[in-house]
């Protein structure tokens, strides 16, 4: 129930931001409008591309990418819900939900409405939306749970050569082979 409260949440805000803001920013066409000067504006990018404008005009393959990443998601979500923790829940829905913010305006518009264009740093010019702000947020807290809680159920490496060292030994011996050349 938390991880559809999370979608539910984070999708809404994506979406209402991008239907309030979007006819707003038609006013400023080539510009911006100053909210914070020099800190923080508002403006209106039609994203094409993934982040930071990369592989732009491939919507037909983002496009089937989300949903390909959103249909493993669930069956996640489902499948190993009683082993997930709070965290797992919580990092799993915050991704998802951005994924599919951007995911209804690649649909929708065939293209990714960003609009938040902080400018607090020089070298930073990322204009972004609600949903790619989920995403930066679920895959540092992805990052995080894999080096700090992520227990890997495998042996280590060399428990793991020395199975296998056991089990060509034992392979040769049942062959006949003493393992000398003769």
């Amino acid at each position: 129930m938390l991880q559809i409260i999370i979608i539910v949440i984070l999708v809404l805000a994506d979406q209402l931001t991008k239907f309030l803001l979007w006819p707003a920013l038609a006013a400023y066409p080539n510009e911006s409008m100053p909210v914070i000067q020099d800190v923080l504006h508002f403006t209106k990018i039609e994203n094409r591309g993934a982040s930071f404008g990369m592989l732009q005009g491939m919507q037909v393959f983002f496009v089937v990418i989300t949903i390909i990443v959103l249909i493993a998601a669930v069956y996640i979500m489902f499948r190993y819900r009683q082993k997930q923790t709070r965290f797992v829940k919580v990092l799993i829905a915050v991704l998802f939900a951005g994924a599919l913010g951007n995911l209804i305006d690649r649909i929708a518009f065939g293209y990714v409405r960003d609009f938040v264009d902080f400018r607090l740093f020089d070298f930073w010019k990322w204009i972004f939306n609600v949903a790619d702000a989920a995403l930066v947020v679920g895959a540092i807290l992805l990052g995080i749970y894999i080096l700090f809680f992520y227990k890997d159920k495998k042996k280590p490496l060399e428990q793991a050569d020395a199975a296998i060292s056991d089990s060509q030994s034992t392979d040769s011996k049942d062959n006949g082979d003493d393992g000398t050349a003769g």
